[in-house]
């Protein structure tokens, strides 16, 4: 009978994913329909397993407890404010292994946990399909794929180090996450720390730890819950149990480390008082929809739409006004680095400018940037077609401020890039990944970027030109701030991924910047949500998804610095040696146990 039941439901998932399909291929943009795709494809796919390969009791008890870990995962992520479900979401991996009755990781046991690491991916990120079908799938493999490697981690050390097996997770899963945010397949969307971006008021203390401090909080308790109530044979769910084991040695750290920081985090919160100086800034939000919109329409039109918004978000108390990403460049044709004085549309916005109180323009646009002869090309160059000899140049996605037209304008180039669609990973050694990357509008070139950062300066005042993907990585935004900046300006395209969960967690990403170095974060969508952010975190003036919008509003620049703005990610460091240490001794333990006994 419930065979029977099983099959009925993979044919009845297969006619919705086939009509699904149908659908798609009709509309303009998905919107949520992937996320239904995603979960009835990978259900489908669960349950001709559990009908074909698992199908005793005790391999349905695995797949269970993997599916309420994702699930549990997922709901622990913006938008949804239920962080806190995050110190018990790896809980059913633990009983998982435990129930697996066995030292050797398998190809069975990894597939447990790979499902659940599945189903976290699809939960939170399905909007990723959005941008293009395909490298969404592939991401979302990937991503799950690389999560089981501290998975593996644990398990070996686990074999020679039994008390240590789980400790080493929350190890090894923090150098999984510091090496994710510094390789070129970075996708450090699901690191753990930016889940408590939802309940800013609890991670006040980012200020001394970053986001890592919110990884080791979310790990340490779901071990040590695992360890209080779980590892043993004798589990009687009762109030007199739970009490012995609350006021044990372990039950007591288990409440201070639940506890303590949300102490400390509302004592910073009432306490924490901006200082620095009050400025007015304007924030333009142009509202072009880029699949079928932003790179189409007209970009005399485009320019007369910013500069009727823009307008509306100046006064004589602005000291500056914010576009978004790639506000110029691409209809009307890139904008040469090297001529850049004379573009019309640079000149074009130098005279609203002077009409509008000369207040400064921050702006995101796509240049190109031409390798003058008795150079040598770089890895991000590409050749004129048809040029004896060869000629070079680079394309890049920049911001720039304006200022006074006398003056050269400064330029910065986005240095952390979206894989595929502005990098190609490893080009060199994954060449097979090229019809990935022109899907996603990539080339083998990639982006241009630059080595160091720099900061936008206009009357003593300081700002990190900040480019959409580059918000999300705290330790790369701490260089902008070592070079003096006081505030910081998001400049982003979220509308890729339609009116779904995904531009409202970017958003909630960059948040964390704002606590992470006690500065104000302007932000300037090109369609939802431009805003802004306080030291604290909290966000203010917030447009609306599908709307255009110019305004202006005061905030506090800031010279003071953070603890965590000196030592940057000192958590995943210290993991990072932790781990090879554990590593070694690991070896040591196996070759010492190999030497034959007298």
């Amino acid at each position: 009978m419930i065979r029977n039941i099983i099959w009925f439901l993979i044919a009845l998932f297969s006619i919705i994913l086939f009509w699904l399909w149908k659908k798609m291929s009709l509309l303009p943009l998905w919107g949520h329909l992937p996320l239904a795709v995603f979960v009835l494809s990978w259900g489908v796919f669960l349950l001709l397993l559990v009908q074909l390969k698992y199908k005793d009791k005790a391999s349905h008890q695995l797949i269970l407890l993997s599916i309420l870990s994702g699930v549990v995962l997922a709901l622990g992520f913006p938008p949804l404010p239920l962080t806190p479900v995050l110190f018990v979401g790896f809980i059913p991996l633990f009983i998982l292994f435990k129930k697996i009755k066995t030292e050797e990781l398998n190809y069975h046991s990894w597939f447990f946990v790979f499902n659940a690491f599945v189903i976290w991916n699809i939960l939170t990120t399905y909007w990723v399909a959005n941008a293009s079908f395909i490298p969404g799938i592939v991401a979302i493999g990937l991503n799950s794929f690389f999560m089981t490697i501290p998975w593996i981690g644990a398990i070996r050390i686990g074999k020679r180090l039994p008390k240590w097996r789980w400790i080493s997770f929350i190890i090894f899963w923090l150098c999984f996450e510091w090496i994710h945010l510094n390789w070129e397949m970075s996708w450090p969307w699901l690191t753990l720390g930016n889940a408590w971006a939802a309940l800013p008021q609890c991670i006040q203390w980012y200020e001394y730890t970053g986001v890592f401090g919110g990884g080791v909080w979310v790990l340490g308790v779901n071990v040590l819950l695992y360890y209080l109530f779980f590892d043993s044979n004798h589990f009687t769910f009762n109030i007199i149990w739970i009490r012995q084991k609350l006021f044990s040695k372990l039950g007591v750290a288990l409440l201070v480390v639940l506890i303590l920081p949300f102490i400390v985090s509302m004592f910073l919160w009432f306490n924490f008082k901006e200082t620095g100086t009050t400025v007015e800034v304007g924030v333009v939000q142009p509202n072009y929809e880029p699949h079928y919109e932003k790179f189409k329409i007209p970009e005399d039109q485009q320019l007369f739409q910013i500069e009727k918004l823009a307008a509306a978000a100046v006064t004589p108390n602005t000291k500056f006004v914010i576009f978004p990403e790639t506000s110029f460049g691409e209809v009307g044709g890139v904008i040469r680095k090297n001529n850049i004085n004379q573009d019309p549309r640079i000149i074009r916005l130098f005279d609203f400018m002077i009409a509008h109180y000369n207040v400064p323009i921050v702006a995101g646009i796509t240049s190109l940037n031409d390798i003058p002869a008795d150079q040598l090309p770089t890895k991000f160059s590409r050749a004129y077609r048809d040029s004896d000899p060869p000629q070079y140049y680079e394309i890049e996605n920049a911001a720039i401020i304006l200022k006074a037209k006398e003056e050269p304008i400064p330029l910065y180039r986005k240095s952390k890039l979206v894989p595929g669609a502005e990098i190609f990973p490893y080009k060199n050694i994954l060449p097979f990944l090229k019809p990935l990357v022109d899907q996603l509008g990539g080339t083998t070139a990639g982006l241009a970027t630059q080595e160091n950062r720099m900061v936008f300066e206009s009357n003593t005042l300081k700002i990190a030109p900040v480019i959409c993907y580059e918000s999300i990585y705290g330790q790369f935004v701490r260089d902008y701030i070592n070079l003096g900046a006081q505030a910081i300006f998001i400049m982003t395209n979220d509308g890729w991924w339609d009116d779904t969960p995904g531009y409202k967690q970017h958003l909630a990403f960059g948040a964390l910047r704002a606590i992470e170095f006690r500065k104000p974060v302007i932000r300037s969508a090109n369609t939802g949500i431009s805003c802004f952010i306080n030291a604290r975190g909290q966000v203010s003036h917030a447009t609306k998804y599908g709307e255009e919008a110019g305004f202006y509003a005061n905030c506090t620049f800031s010279d003071a610095k953070t603890v965590y703005a000196y030592t940057g990610d000192w958590i995943a460091y210290l993991a990072l040696i932790l781990g090879a240490t554990m590593i070694l001794y690991s070896f040591f333990l196996k070759f010492t146990n190999s030497l034959p006994r007298s």
